[in-house]
């Protein structure tokens, strides 16, 4: 089912206000498996909606329409849905009441316009509205699926949450989440190309975040555990591909995996960071019951700290500088002992906007300190944006850690 989302407002156009409703509109038409082709706005205007209204009839099945259904004059959308569909306007007794008693209790009586917000499309449902006056509707011809909502976003989310478990049909469908790190969207689309060209039902829907990318996957089926089994068929088609790369399900987070599979393995965990000033550890902690893993971290930004609080010989750094690849190792197993732990990580490197080490900016050091050895990563980042360098430095410590030191065959599929 292909679909358009139509935001109806002049204050849209005029840039008085962000167009969310289309945003939150489309991600739930996604996890509905629902192909959303087109976004629309129009201002209040009688001609110009019918205008639009026409165009989204010749080019989808599926038509969302959201404000306009307010007691104004320019408040249009039904009288402009109800005419393109030859039906009348009749007003709805509970919508009505809904209102009266409303207006009762702040001691007024109801007016013409305020009695328009309870008409309604022949033969539509009617979407109660508890978050608000105007009830929403879904209308059905033999061709298209209307859909009009209030354009308040509370109202708006109150009656999909409250009305959309069976407008839709009734398919059962299913979503999944599957979270990247250390590919790009573009180089994720590119690997994946043809399968996410190609596949309908399930269908993969790429989103890219802060230095990560996740793919949703959804399934429609007739029965809940045909459509699991559909999503797991076309996650496997995914992570044969890109499956380097895959650390999680849902709305979990690097450090969260981190904690999650260091927590399993029975293994602690201990930071030095230069570069990252504590971010590393902050987001662990930021995390309840961080404590069962990590045991603290030291930020060691001057070279002395690093001298004075991890052991990192002077003459290392004199030799080599704070951002080398001796120095990382020298920090890792500084705070490996410092901290009494099985894991250290150690982030070292230049953020900008100069180079105080003769390296250039956007080189960073990571290295990981465990009872087997300790391994480095040299990374380079584009040296224009200094907080996306720490933040990038310390999202490729988690998934090192992720990836190297602790094993999945430890502890199973995250």
């Amino acid at each position: 089912m292909k679909a358009e989302i139509i935001a109806v407002g002049s204050e849209l156009l005029l840039g008085e206000i962000a167009n969310t409703n289309a945003q939150y509109l489309s991600e739930w038409l996604a996890t509905c498996g629902i192909d959303v082709h087109y976004h629309t706005v129009v201002g209040d205007n009688r001609e110009r909606m019918i205008e639009v209204v026409t165009r989204a009839q010749e080019r989808t099945e599926l038509i969302v329409i959201t404000g306009g259904l307010g007691p104004t004059e320019d408040d249009l959308t039904k009288e402009v849905v109800a005419e393109l569909l030859s039906r009348p306007l009749y007003v709805d007794q509970p919508a009505y009441h809904r209102i009266e008693a409303f207006l009762k209790t702040r001691g007024r009586q109801m007016t013409d316009n305020e009695k328009k917000q309870a008409l309604v499309i022949e033969g539509a449902d009617v979407l109660t509205n508890e978050a608000g006056l105007a009830p929403g509707m879904s209308v059905h011809t033999s061709e298209h699926q209307y859909i009009l909502l209030p354009g308040v976003p509370r109202e708006m989310k109150r009656i999909i949450a409250d009305h959309f478990d069976h407008l839709l049909g009734k398919e059962t469908i299913k979503s999944r989440t599957l979270r990247f790190f250390g590919i790009g969207e573009s180089a994720l689309n590119d690997r994946l190309a043809d399968l996410i060209r190609t596949a309908r039902n399930p269908s993969v829907a790429p989103y890219a975040e802060l230095a990560e990318v996740r793919l949703r996957l959804t399934a429609k089926a007739l029965d809940e555990h045909v459509a699991l089994q559909m999503l797991d068929t076309l996650e496997r088609q995914i992570l044969d591909e890109v499956g380097l790369h895959f650390y999680g399900y849902g709305e979990t987070s690097l450090p969260e995996v981190v904690l999650d599979r260091c927590r399993a393995a029975g293994l602690t965990l201990s930071a030095a960071e230069s570069l990252s000033g504590g971010a590393f550890g902050s987001a662990l902690t930021d995390i309840a019951g961080a404590s069962d893993v990590f045991r603290g971290s030291a930020v060691v930004y001057d070279d002395a700290a690093k001298v004075n609080v991890l052991g990192v010989p002077q003459e290392l750094l004199d030799a080599h500088t704070a951002v080398s690849r001796e120095a990382a190792i020298a920090m890792a197993e500084g705070a490996r002992r410092l901290y009494q732990t099985d894991l250290a990580i150690a982030l070292t490197g230049e953020a900008g906007p100069t180079s105080n080490s003769g390296r250039n900016v956007g080189t960073v050091y990571c290295a990981l300190a465990q009872e087997r050895g300790t391994e480095v990563l040299e990374l380079t980042y584009p040296a224009f944006d200094r907080g996306m360098i720490r933040l990038r430095s310390v999202k490729d410590a988690y998934f090192l850690l992720i990836q190297n030191s602790v094993s999945t065959d430890k502890m199973g599929k995250s």
